[in-house]
């Protein structure tokens, strides 16, 4: 459709916020920023992040529980066909492999997931067939570790996985020990994620790295700390290996000081020249510029128009943001200034408990 772009909503449907059914499909106008036919796509437990394969066949969903089916000790992940009108139909799930995952990311050939297991501290690798069917576990990677914020870095705990950007390494964010574990990636390998050489990068202590982004070159990546509310500006040489070369603040340089808030999500503009970060607590969408350098200039902070933005993300044209306010139960869309990157709130849609959104 000319003027159109569909996609996907995860929601929170038990603990903080959880009043929801499971994932929710909508489609958006790209050249008014107008949100049409929001509807429940799928019925899920806890659908907390949400991916798509390569050309958005299927759709994968982290059912972040600490049971699943029926079975505790571990939460699930569900695999879903993604068909031309929205709705999705549902092929398989599997046990995560520990519990509450968080995170989940896909590779380029669309045959291999990792999963991130928040509570349990693990890694776990599974196949995908080309009909998009999970396949059983076949690496389970248990980090160790822990940091000097006591109550929420009694261990390792780990937020999310990235791939390079050719897919030769991968990255754990383990909020837990303040690290970003590095491992080698061969895709098809009974064991595909392999030791590196370093094992990781170290964060600053009670940093507790949540999410990291690669920018479009490749070159710099960016480790969003939950804890500190910081962004770490990384130089990546490209073959596992990053070295910090800036530590900045996601609140305003005065106005955030001072204010309980913790880092949510970290997402950069399509022509690389902002970056993004949402605070919960502050409540607000914070704005950086992007330098030739690699390093972040920041620019200013927007209301998210909500409580906890949890995720948010920009349409495929680059014209709009739309903010998941958790707390709130709505979902803000925003104009963005493709000269500034600024934001300009346009409108908001209720929805319950939103936590994740992806466009097709």
């Amino acid at each position: 459709m000319a003027d159109y772009a569909a996609g996907y909503i995860g929601t929170c449907t038990e603990g903080a916020g959880g009043k929801a059914r499971g994932i929710y499909s909508f489609v958006m106008n790209t050249a008014t920023g107008v949100i049409e036919d929001f509807r429940l796509a799928a019925e899920s437990a806890n659908p907390s992040w949400l991916v798509l394969s390569p050309g958005g066949k299927f759709l994968y969903a982290a059912n972040e529980t600490a049971s699943f089916e029926g079975r505790s000790g571990s939460g699930g992940i569900s695999a879903f066909a993604a068909g031309e009108d929205g709705g999705l139909v549902f092929l398989n799930s599997r046990r995560s492999g520990g519990r509450h995952p968080c995170h989940l990311a896909v590779n380029r050939e669309g045959d291999c997931l990792v999963a991130a297991n928040y509570s349990s501290g693990v890694i776990s690798v599974f196949p995908l067939d080309e009909r998009g069917f999970l396949g059983d576990c076949v690496q389970t990677l248990r980090l160790a570790g822990k940091g000097p914020v006591a109550d929420r870095q009694e261990k390792a705990h780990a937020h999310s996985f990235m791939f390079d950007k050719d897919y030769r390494y991968g990255f754990a964010c383990d909020l837990g020990s303040d690290r970003i574990m590095t491992y080698r990636f061969e895709r098809g390998a009974s064991s595909p994620l392999l030791p590196a050489d370093p094992p990781f990068f170290e964060a600053a202590p009670g940093a507790g790295p949540r999410h990291g982004i690669f920018f479009p070159s490749g070159t710099f990546a960016y480790c969003l700390n939950e804890l500190s509310s910081t962004v770490d500006v990384l130089r990546y040489d490209l073959n596992g290996r990053l070295k910090k070369i800036q530590s900045v603040s996601t609140l305003p340089p005065k106005k955030g000081k001072g204010v309980s808030s913790i880092a949510a999500a970290v997402r950069i503009s399509s022509d690389g020249r902002f970056l993004y970060v949402s605070n919960r607590g502050h409540d607000s969408i914070s704005l950086f510029k992007i330098k030739k350098s690699g390093v972040l200039e920041f620019v200013e902070a927007s209301p998210s128009g909500g409580k906890h933005p949890r995720d948010f993300i920009m349409d495929p044209e680059g014209g709009f943001l739309i903010a998941l306010n958790r707390d709130s139960d709505n979902i803000v869309i925003f104009g963005i200034n493709r000269s500034t990157g600024r934001l300009k709130k346009l409108r908001e849609y209720p929805a319950l408990s939103p936590v994740s959104i992806v466009f097709r």
